[in-house]
C-alpha cells in the first residue's frame, strides 16, 4: 500500500489541503468488501500516480471526515482539489468508474443555462 496515503486528523492539512495534485480519497469502514475495494484503489494509484494522489481515510477519522464532506454513506470515494470536492462516487466502484471520476474531475464546472 505504498502509493496510498493514510489520511488522519494529524496529516489531513498536509496530505489533502496542501496537495497540488487532485486527491482521490476512499472513505470506507474495514468490512468484508474493503480488501476488494482497496485492491482496485491500489491499481488506480499505480496507474495514475503522476496525476493524482490517493488517500485512505483511517478508521478513527471516518466520522469526522463524513461530517466535513457531508458523506451520507460508505463506501464513498471523493476527488478533492485544495480540499474542495470535484467529484464523488457513493458505493463500491470498479476501475472504470474511478478512471471516469478522475477524468471528469479535470473538466471545468459549467453551470447549466436557465
Amino acid at each position: 500500500m505504498t502509493l496510498i496515503y493514510r489520511i488522519q486528523p494529524e496529516n489531513f492539512d498536509r496530505e489533502v489541503m496542501a496537495e497540488t495534485r487532485p486527491v482521490l480519497v476512499l472513505c470506507m469502514p474495514r468490512d468484508d468488501q474493503f480488501p476488494q475495494q482497496l485492491k482496485i484503489i491500489e491499481e488506480i494509484a499505480a496507474n495514475h500516480d503522476r496525476e493524482i494522489k490517493v488517500g485512505l481515510v483511517q478508521e478513527e477519522f471516518i466520522e469526522a471526515f463524513k461530517k466535513k464532506y457531508l458523506v451520507i454513506g460508505t463506501p464513498t470515494i471523493l476527488i478533492l482539489e485544495g480540499g474542495k470536492e470535484k467529484g464523488r462516487i457513493l458505493g463500491l466502484a470498479n476501475g472504470e468508474m474511478l478512471t471516469d471520476l478522475i477524468a471528469n474531475s479535470k473538466r471545468p464546472f459549467l453551470p447549466e443555462k436557465a
